[in-house]
Formats: C-alpha cells, structure tokens, sequence
C-alpha cells in the first residue's frame, strides 16, 4: 500500500492516523442511519460495489452521535473486520461518505486501517457563478451543487444579474425576457429544492444599486447615471424600492424557511430621486433595505438575513442592524495580501458584525487561481464572527478550464491548516506539479467533475456577455451586454483599480 495515497484525500481530514491495511472489501453492507438514495446512489455507480445485507459482508456502520458538538463533524473507524461512522448530523455523515469514497478508489487493492477526526473550519464554504456576465445552464448549476458537496462545500452564491445580463425571469416583469440563458423561476425553484436535498444552501444575489444595466434596460427612467465602471446605478428613490421589493419576494417565496439574500450594494453612484429626503444616504438605503427584507420575512413567514459587498472603501452599515447584517470584503490577488490584511483587522473581532471574505477569482485570473482563497483561510481561521469564504468566479463560464480554482480553494476553506506535502507550496509552479495530477485522477473518479461532462452542460464559453470562439465570436448573448458599455471597462487592470 502507498500510504502517501492518503494525501489525495480531497479535502483532507483534520486528524487520520494510519496503522495498517487490509483487502479492500468487494460486497459491504450499511446498517444504522440510511442514506439519501442519490448518496447511496453515487457510491454505487462509482465503485461498482456488491452492496448487500448479507450478515458476512463487510460491515459499515453509520451513526449520528451526541459526541460530536460540531455541525458537519464526523470521525471513521476502519478497520480489518469492520467500520463505524459517527457523525453530529446527517450532513456531517454524507461527507463521511465522501471520505469513505475516496479512500474505495485510490485503495483499491488494500485499504488502510485507520482512524480519522474530522469537520470544517468555516460555517460557511461557498461558490459564486457569475450570471450577470456569463450564462449558466440550469444542468451546469446542478451539477456544480453536486460537485460542491463532493467537496465539502455548502453554499452557491447566484449573482443573478448584472449590467450585462439578467438570467432570472421573473413573473409580470420584463426583466431576463431578452436572455435566451435566463431561469425561469420555476427552474430556480427547482435549482434551490434540489440543492437542499444536497445540502447546499442557494444564496441569489439581486442588486439593489449598481450592477442594474439589464434591468435597466427595460427601465430606464429608473437610471440614476453610470456605475463605478460604466453599467448602470439606480437612482434611489421610492419606485426603485418597490421595484426591488417585487423582486426580491419573488426570489425569496423559492426559498427555504431560513435563507440569506445577497443585495451587492458596491462599486455604485450616489444618484437621489428628486423626491427624497436631500439628507438620505447610502447607509440610510442599508437600512431601508434591511427593512424589506424583513418585510418580505414576514410575510412568507421566512428567516432572511441580508449579505452586502463591502465596496472598495467599506460599506457605512446603521449601528443598530450592524450585527444582523453580514458583509462581504473582497480581494482576488494573491500580490494584495497587504490589503487582506488590512480587511482582516478592520471587520474581524468578537464585538463586531458577522463577515464572510471575498476570495476566488477575478475575471482578470485566465488560468484560474487559489492563492488569495489560501491566504484568506489562513489568516481568517481564528476569527470570532467571520461567517465563511466565498470563492467568486467572475465574469466567465469556463470552470471547467478553471477547475484548480474552486478544488484548490475548497481545500482550504474545510481544512486551512492541512499538514500535506503540498499545502503549505508557495509558488504556482511547485503546487501545480502535485496538485494538477491529484485533481486531474479525482475529476477521473467522480464523474460529476469530468471536464467533458462540464463543457457539454456549459455550452458556449461568454464572457462578459459576449460569445468566444465558434460562429458567434464577440456577438453579445443579449442587446443588454453592447449597452452596458463595460466590455473595455472590464479590461482594466485589477490592482490599478484596488490601488490605496
């Protein structure tokens, strides 16, 4: 047995001890806690295993176990003539199984006998599909919710419009009607049920002020002027909150019973409707906002939380929503860890609000990238009121060519410390040589991440609005991109546009 094999577990465990092997068992059977049918159905498919009630066969039994106080917490007990799962939660015991799985494929001839402890760092471990500038097909977001429980992830964060394209049709309003790519909300509904099911909590982000040129497009006595980098910000003003207020109800009646809305609020221009108070501000729009959303709360009977960006200067939060309210600082550049730290000191602390880092991926990233998502985990792990981190993939599609940079990052946001060969690498070159092959061999195994199979469901590589490659090269998916004007706008250079 190659017990260096245990290193491509993905994530890793925060304790396994190792102490022996034996043969892999070809017929199991589970007894105790059942398993979602899809769970028991991936375990299947994948290992082509006799599983059975033969009382003779391998034994594994699942647990959930007062023991363990941690959501999502689980601990694996292999050994020659049996196995114990126990785990705090039902989702905690589906990422045992994830565990279990992995070790199936990359043992298959001796498994190890082992001991592992394990459970995740962050609350909160989420991936964000831009689709204000690129299309997501309803089977794409599908099966990057599968992919993300695979990894260890329970969050999607939907930014489900921008200045160039809105892929959300909502009932009675024009809005996403001209995006042959848009989701009903019917399918949206669909999306948010069949990621419950999988334990991954849709978080759809509406724009409240900036970022609006789609929606614009169909109201356009509702723009204020330009955004921060062209598009369009609303002006603020009573119609734009009922407008909003629509919306948001939409959305939200798709929701579960305790959801969180995402309202951007960043990188916009201050315009005021002529009927409002001259002494309204943004942070008065924060609460009038917080307002709706505990409106539309009420009324559908749902537990709703508000997450806002935090904007490149902060985001002036009323003293008295400021911990019920989380907000979101962000940086992509693993060259700006000065001003991750700076955001790190600034929102961290057991007396301020609740925050979640923005990490990931900027649409200036081409070949993908995980090192601002690593610095943010390592240096946010002991702070009291940080939420979670978000890996953002902005601008683009192509996450089939970009995979590194949700694997690498969900590593980090499970298990920051990870004491691997690897983890702790410092160059792109030196990681990449360890890390490629290991995801490449689980892409392999786990057909859900196949880069084949993501490309058929993704379709057309769209950045920013605009087709790439094929017939429809530089052709806009919808009048709403050309007319946004944020093309060159985008192109600009990201450490220009975040210098102090």
């Amino acid at each position: 047995m190659n017990i260096d094999n245990l290193e491509r577990l993905w994530p890793y465990p925060k304790q396994i001890k190792a102490n022996g092997e034996f043969n892999t068992p070809k017929e199991i059977r589970f007894i105790g806690e059942k398993l979602p049918e899809w769970l028991m159905d991936d375990f299947r498919k994948i290992h082509k295993l006799q599983i059975t009630n033969n009382p003779n066969a391998y034994t594994i039994k699942l647990e959930l176990s007062s023991k363990l106080v941690q959501s999502e917490e689980y601990e694996i007990s292999l050994k020659t003539n049996a196995a114990c799962v126990l785990a705090a939660d039902k989702v905690g015991l589906s990422y045992a199984m994830r565990t279990l799985e992995q070790l199936f494929v990359y043992f298959p001839g001796n498994l190890p006998e082992l001991e592992i402890k394990d459970g995740p760092t962050f609350k909160k471990r989420c991936f964000m599909a831009d689709m204000g500038r690129s299309v997501w097909s309803l089977s794409l977001l599908k099966r990057i919710i599968r992919i993300l429980h695979r990894l260890k992830m329970n969050q999607l964060h939907m930014h489900l419009y921008d200045d160039e394209l809105c892929s959300i049709k909502f009932d009675n309003l024009p809005f996403g009607t001209e995006n042959p790519y848009a989701l009903t909300l019917a399918e949206f509904k669909e999306l948010v049920e069949y990621a419950n099911e999988r334990y991954v909590e849709i978080v759809p982000e509406l724009e409240g002020w900036g970022h609006v040129g789609a929606i614009l497009y169909h109201r356009p006595e509702l723009r204020g002027g330009d955004g921060v980098y062209k598009g369009g910000s609303f002006i603020i003003c009573e119609e734009t909150f009922d407008l909003m207020k629509k919306m948001i109800f939409q959305v939200a009646a798709c929701l579960p019973n305790k959801a969180t809305i995402h309202l951007g609020l960043d990188e916009a221009k201050w315009y005021l409707g002529k009927n409002m108070p001259d002494d309204f501000t943004p942070t008065d729009m924060v609460q009038r906002y917080y307002d709706i959303i505990k409106e539309i709360g009420a009324k559908l009977d749902k537990d709703l939380t508000l997450r806002i960006w935090a904007d490149h200067a902060g985001r002036p939060i009323p003293q008295k929503i400021k911990k019920e309210i989380i907000i979101e600082p962000w940086c992509y550049w693993n060259s700006l860890q000065e001003k991750m730290l700076k955001d790190i000191e600034n929102y961290s602390g057991k007396d301020k609000q609740p925050w979640m880092a923005g990490a990931g991926v900027s649409g200036g990233h081409y070949r993908g990238a995980y090192h601002s998502t690593r610095f943010w985990a390592k240096n946010t792990k002991n702070s009291p009121n940080i939420d979670g981190i978000n890996i953002t993939f902005w601008k683009w599609n192509n996450i089939d060519e970009k995979f590194i940079s949700l694997f690498a990052g969900s590593y980090y946001l499970w298990n920051p410390d990870a004491e691997t060969s690897f983890a702790n690498l410092a160059d792109y070159e030196s990681y990449d040589r360890v890390v490629f092959p290991i995801m490449y061999g689980w892409q392999a195994a786990f057909e859900d991440a196949n880069p084949d199979d993501i490309r058929k469901d993704m379709g057309s590589v769209v950045h920013v609005g605009y087709y790439h490659f094929g017939g429809r090269h530089h052709l806009p998916v919808a009048p709403t991109a050309p007319l946004a004007e944020t093309l060159s706008a985008h192109g600009h250079d990201y450490l220009t546009e975040h210098k102090e």
